[in-house]
């Protein structure tokens, strides 16, 4: 779209950017309620900084700060390089550096010392009472990565090796640095990383060419590993209280089914000892204990609003660029939507997502924030159509 012009609509024009910052602070407001029902259940920190529910609220008041300045600023900036008339250097840009920085501190996990490890995994770098989780930045950064390298003017989508093997290797990669210590966010990386490919105009069935290795992958990682594998088991069988696998699948449905009659805000019993990572992974059951039908319906329709919006977003884009990245960030945080309420419904078997906006967890909140801001960024930029009082015309430079 190189010489193009967009439109740049005032945030009070833009109905789609409006009603995705509406959509968000009203999952962010769920989210630091629910964290502060959950935490309400424990006993007290001695320090403010050590209680989840006070971070929760700062993390929430930062994201919005986060959302708002990524919203105001022109998406094509990631796409720009400082050097655009080198010949090496023109392909050093911000969407490149940061995911070279998700891929950086993902590596560094490996390192002793560096890594912290929480039950057994090691998926968090710390600084003193906050952590920071590389994954997501990685998943953020590879999108927006993608989105950039797919929509470039010379890239061919229908080549197999100047396109589709160079997308490939840095998804396998990516994958490969979060897949040992935590399975199911490299599978929604690699699925949302696909899936994106497939809407840039690949050919998809490139992508059976990889159904061997994802087998091979699947059988390694899980099959080959009891921890994972018994997770399966007890997915096709969640009844069975002989099966101690079962337990947080079990428990979540009763949960669930308890919001029948609701037992109100901090009046839940699950987030007592009976659940296990019930302000995260299992959040969501925790909203229909406490909150009833009224809250489940409440949160659900808060993220289809919010899809049907990415999605508007994606399809009105002015130029590829943005339809790539409002189709590729919207389609990763709505596939983890529906894993979360998937797995707190025993429709799928139990992993480690959390509900994007309301279960706890500030490096998700911060990243997704970021990731809402790009989408903000994308519907208030629109075609030329002609002459009108609110909007300005704008370089696309993608």
């Amino acid at each position: 779209m190189e010489g193009t012009k967009l439109q740049r609509l005032r945030l009070r024009d833009n109905l789609t950017g409006q009603g995705l910052i509406l959509a968000t602070l009203g999952l962010l407001a769920i989210g630091v309620i629910m964290i502060y029902s959950t935490y309400g259940a424990a006993r007290p920190a001695a320090n403010w900084y050590e209680r989840g529910d006070a971070r929760e609220a700062i993390f929430a008041a930062v994201a919005v700060l986060v959302m708002m300045l990524v919203g105001r600023a022109d998406y094509h900036f990631l796409a720009k390089s400082p050097w655009p008339n080198n010949r090496l250097l023109k392909h050093i840009t911000p969407a490149s550096l940061l995911l070279f920085l998700g891929l950086f501190t993902s590596a560094i996990l490996f390192i002793p010392g560096v890594g912290h490890s929480v039950g057994g995994r090691v998926r968090w770098i710390r600084f003193g009472p906050f952590g920071f989780q590389p994954p997501d930045l990685l998943k953020l950064g590879l999108m927006i990565w993608l989105a950039v390298y797919l929509s470039r003017p010379e890239r061919k989508m229908l080549s197999f090796w100047r396109t589709f093997v160079p997308a490939m290797l840095v998804i396998g990669i990516s994958d490969l640095l979060v897949v040992t210590q935590n399975f199911s966010n490299a599978a929604l990386i690699g699925l949302a990383a696909a899936a994106l490919v497939i809407m840039a105009g690949v050919r998809w069935w490139y992508l059976l060419l990889l159904v061997p290795l994802v087998g091979a992958a699947f059988y390694k990682e899980v099959v080959h590993v009891p921890a994972r594998w018994s997770r399966i088991t007890a997915f096709v069988h969640p009844y069975d209280t002989s099966d101690p696998n079962a337990y947080q699948a079990r428990q979540a449905l009763i949960a669930s089914a308890t919001g029948v009659n609701p037992a109100g805000l901090g009046g839940g019993m699950s987030k007592r000892g009976f659940l296990p990572e019930c302000s995260t992974d299992f959040v969501y059951s925790v909203v229909c204990e406490e909150m009833g039908a009224a809250g489940a319906a409440l949160v659900t329709g808060l993220l289809l609003t919010w899809l049907i919006l990415a999605r508007k977003a994606a399809l009105r884009a002015g130029d590829s660029l943005g339809a790539l990245l409002a189709a590729g960030v919207g389609f990763a945080i709505i596939l983890q939507a529906v894993l979360h309420i998937a797995v707190n419904m025993a429709l799928f078997p139990t992993t480690g997502q959390p509900l994007p906006f309301v279960s706890s967890g500030g490096t998700a909140l911060l990243t997704n924030s970021a990731a809402i801001g790009l989408l903000v960024s994308v519907s208030s930029r629109r075609r030329h159509e002609g002459a009108a009082d609110a909007v300005e015309a704008l370089p696309a430079t993608a």
